[in-house]
This record gives structure tokens, C-alpha cells and sequence, in this order.
């Protein structure tokens, strides 16, 4: 007969298999998307450079307005702006400067009273498998928790684009300088 202190051991054992079994599928799968996607062409402008890019949503509607909606409304309470570093240092500084003009972005939405949040409230951070694990869990990544993640080349990013999905803006560039193209056009939504 299996003693009282090896059943337990056992039970936790499965859990601890079965938790991590979870973690490791949820942040593999935190950015699934179901459904096809309303794909718009759109030229963005940044200066005097312009980068032909497309809008997908994948909740129906306006891309701009949904854009601006997810970010700026008043059950917004923080935001996150999420990224994965470069392993090649001469990538980060566009990177950074992207992630700077959401931030900026979000300021002065902050300052005009446009989100009852604080400066404060606006995360940038370099995505870890527990974040993952919470949006695809659905406690981040919401109506009120927004994300807005940086799918840049060293985490598959192929097209330069702008996805558009319940909660979540993924920003997705074939280089890290379209990503600051990008990131800029949202903080002009976001400021406006």
C-alpha cells in the first residue's frame, strides 16, 4: 500500500507537471489569433520617409479608430508596452526610440486628461514567459490592461504591419528602423 506522504508527493507532482506543461503552452501561444483579419493598405509617413504598411483587426471596424480606442479610453487603467531585446546591440536604439514614442505618446494623452491613468501606469518592459502566460490567460492584455508588443525580426517578425485584436496592438516589422515608423504612427493616433 503507497503511504499517505507518497500520494501527496504524487498529487504534487501532477500538478506542478501539468502547471508547467501549461505555462509552457500559454506563452507559446500568447499572440494566437482566430479568425481572418480586415487587412487595409496603408502608406504611413514619418518624416520624409514612407513605409507601405497594412492595418489588420481582427474585432471588425475602423483600424484607426480601433487603434485609438483600445489604447485611450476611460477604462484604461495601465498599459504595457512589451518587447524582446535584440541579441545585436546596433538593433536596440530603434527599438528603444519605438518604444520612447508609444510612451511619449501615452504622455500626453495622460497630460490632456484623455486617460484617467498615471505617467506611471504606462509599462515598458522586455516580455517574460510569465507576461505571456497572463495574456494568454486573459489578465493582461484587456480592455482596462492593453498591450502593445514590438514583433520585431528576432521574434518572427516578417511584415511590417500593425495587428489590431481585442486588447492587444502588435506592432510587427521586418527591421527594427520600421518599427519606430510604426510605433510612430500609433503615437500620433494615440495624441491626437
Amino acid at each position: 500500500m503507497i503511504s499517505r506522504r507518497m500520494q501527496i508527493a504524487g498529487a504534487l507532482t501532477i500538478i506542478v507537471v501539468v502547471l508547467a506543461a501549461y505555462c509552457v503552452y500559454a506563452s507559446n501561444h500568447a499572440f494566437d489569433l482566430e479568425g481572418e483579419p480586415k487587412v487595409y493598405n496603408a502608406p504611413l509617413t514619418v518624416g520624409d520617409v514612407t513605409l507601405e504598411a497594412t492595418l489588420e483587426t481582427y474585432v471588425g471596424g475602423d483600424p484607426v479608430r480601433l487603434i485609438e480606442f483600445t489604447i485611450v479610453n476611460p477604462n484604461v487603467k495601465r498599459v504595457y508596452i512589451l518587447f524582446k531585446a535584440s541579441e545585436v546591440q546596433t538593433d536596440n536604439p530603434s527599438l528603444l526610440k519605438a518604444s520612447a514614442s508609444i510612451g511619449e505618446g501615452l504622455g500626453v494623452a495622460i497630460g490632456k486628461g484623455k486617460l484617467g491613468m498615471a505617467p506611471e501606469d504606462v509599462i515598458p518592459r522586455e516580455i517574460s514567459m510569465v507576461q505571456k502566460v497572463l495574456i494568454y490567460s486573459g489578465f493582461m492584455g484587456t480592455q482596462s490592461e492593453p498591450v502593445i508588443y514590438f514583433k520585431t525580426p528576432n521574434v518572427g517578425g516578417t511584415q511590417d504591419r500593425i495587428i489590431i485584436a481585442r486588447g492587444i496592438i502588435i506592432i510587427e516589422s521586418s527591421t527594427y528602423e520600421n518599427s519606430y515608423i510604426l510605433a510612430s504612427y500609433v503615437r500620433q493616433l494615440v495624441m491626437s
